[in-house]
């Protein structure tokens, strides 16, 4: 029996591909679309086995990322999920696979491995491109999976202020520290999270319900990213 699929991508050339090639190997695609919008439209009106579907898609009116798996996994509970993406943040790419993501794939690599993925998300294994891979392995050896990489009470509170839109100094002001001690929190709970930089700070902290931050250690990231913003 032929297996089918949905294919969300806002560049029309990546849908091409993928379709071209899931269809050499024997897949019926039954969607497309190239924004949220028309991603949920489609998952409404066609049973699918597997959504294939960028990570972002500004152009829909609703949201994409994060909340846009949520919504699919509520959605199509048995449908398996395939995210492309280029991103390179091992916190929000983990948060995908306990949402349930079977497959991550690099849209960076050739689009010929993508029935890999897809054949594991329709079986319900994971699939996982080699430079994701590479990614989790390098964080979890520079992290480590013991408490010494659980987020101290003091990080947490730094991280649900940042959150909030207040600055270090403000921050530093409203817990009574010194910035200097604010800054070195803030970058010890962004190591721990295997955060580079602000940009994939403020694009995890987007991304994640709060009350994620209250236990966070590598092996309880997931149960912990659907309480961080929730309220």
């Amino acid at each position: 029996m032929t297996s089918t699929v949905i294919i969300a991508d806002d560049h029309p050339v990546v849908v091409a591909g993928v379709e071209t090639i899931l269809k050499a190997h024997r897949y019926e695609v039954v969607a497309r679309a190239h924004d949220t919008d028309t991603l949920f439209d489609a998952l409404a009106e066609h049973p699918c086995d597997v959504v294939v579907t960028d990570y972002s898609m500004p152009e829909g009116s609703q949201p994409d990322g994060m909340p846009m798996i949520r919504r699919i996994r509520a959605a199509r509970p048995d449908t398996g999920i395939v995210v492309l993406t280029m991103m390179s943040n091992p916190a929000i790419l983990r948060s995908l696979l306990d949402m349930g993501v079977a497959a991550i794939f690099d849209k960076r690599t050739n689009l010929r491995d993508i029935p890999v993925a897809v054949h594991a998300a329709d079986v319900g294994r994971s699939y996982l491109s080699p430079a994701i891979r590479r990614l989790f392995h390098e964080a979890d050896c520079a992290n480590g999976h013991d408490d010494a990489t659980r987020l101290s009470p003091r990080e947490v509170e730094v991280l649900r202020a940042f959150a909030q839109g207040h600055g270090l100094g403000d921050i530093a002001i409203l817990m009574g520290r010194s910035f200097k001690t604010i800054s070195r929190q803030k970058r010890s709970a962004m190591n721990k999270l295997g955060l580079a930089n602000d940009a994939q700070l403020y694009q995890y902290l987007a991304g994640v319900r709060a009350g994620m931050l209250d236990d966070w250690s590598p092996a309880v990231e997931a149960a912990a990213t659907l309480r961080f913003f929730g309220s």
